[in-house]
């Protein structure tokens, strides 16, 4: 198999996205070591001239298969149409604002090629507030091995999900991407360990992740401890976790959830990163 695996990248776009990280996102896998060999872009509604723009310039020097949706359907539902849009049997995530390191898909189709067994690989990223070559902060390292990440998932998302490659298969097995706000995600990986699909992450940095006072601002809120109280006790109810994991996680997770975005970024930045 090798660096002549042939997949798929899936990134999904929307109005209030920024046209300019649009493009440093777009330039990073154009000048990647290994570039996909489909690439499908969902817009999921209407998009602002700026990002139409940035879009049909890069459309043709990575013939991108763009997707088009009227209206804004929310993004686990825009990547379940992308997923079925996807051509090879590996498929790639990316976001529309973050920067692939110049070897991300070398790395991880080469670990692929040692692993045939895995159906999920992620890796690890690097946050930046606004110049990606100043490092505002490393992520707190997610776990590598499969029983690792499985016990992980127990409390927290165990994935980077826009440093993950799956087997389009695997994902669709289970239901594929869900509506599930903020945790489109979390969600997915929980039905996937749940049916016993392999995991992995490798320990390197494959994605610059741009975080900020705007990444913190969108964690907080009713609405975000609302839908996190809702997802614990679908893990609950899915059997993933038993009911006393349940309640600490919703102690721990639903009061970050709900102060104020200064007290937010000081509790990911001391306890929640490394």
């Amino acid at each position: 198999m090798g660096n002549r695996m042939k997949f798929s990248l899936l990134m999904s776009v929307y109005q209030y996205d920024d046209a300019k990280f649009l493009e440093q996102a777009l330039r990073s896998i154009e000048v990647n070591s290994i570039r996909p060999a489909d690439f499908v872009l969902v817009c999921d509604g209407e998009l602002t001239d700026e990002l139409n723009d940035i879009i049909d310039d890069y459309a043709n020097r990575l013939v991108i298969n763009i997707v088009r949706l009227s209206d804004n359907i929310g993004l686990g539902r825009a990547l379940q149409m992308g997923v079925n849009h996807c051509q090879y049997e590996w498929v790639a995530r990316f976001d529309a604002d973050d920067i692939c390191v110049l070897d991300r898909f070398a790395k991880q189709i080469t670990f692929i090629s040692k692993h045939p067994n895995i159906d999920v690989v992620g890796g690890q990223i690097i946050e930046f507030a606004n110049d990606p070559d100043e490092i505002n902060a490393h992520k707190k390292t997610v776990p590598t091995k499969h029983e690792q990440i499985y016990d992980y998932a127990k409390s927290r998302n165990p994935m980077n999900h826009m440093t993950v490659m799956f087997k389009k298969s695997a994902v669709l097995a289970v239901g594929s991407y869900q509506h599930a706000p903020l945790y489109e995600d979390y969600d997915l990986w929980v039905r996937m360990l749940m049916k016993g699909f392999k995991f992995a992450n490798i320990d390197e940095v494959v994605v610059h992740v741009r975080a900020g006072h705007n990444m913190y601002r969108r964690r907080g809120g009713v609405s975000y401890a609302n839908q996190e109280i809702l997802m614990q006790t679908k893990f609950y109810k899915l059997g993933f976790i038993p009911y006393g994991q349940m309640l600490k996680n919703l102690m721990i997770r639903v009061p970050i959830r709900l102060v104020s975005n200064r007290v937010r970024s000081i509790i990911y930045n001391k306890f929640l990163r490394q």
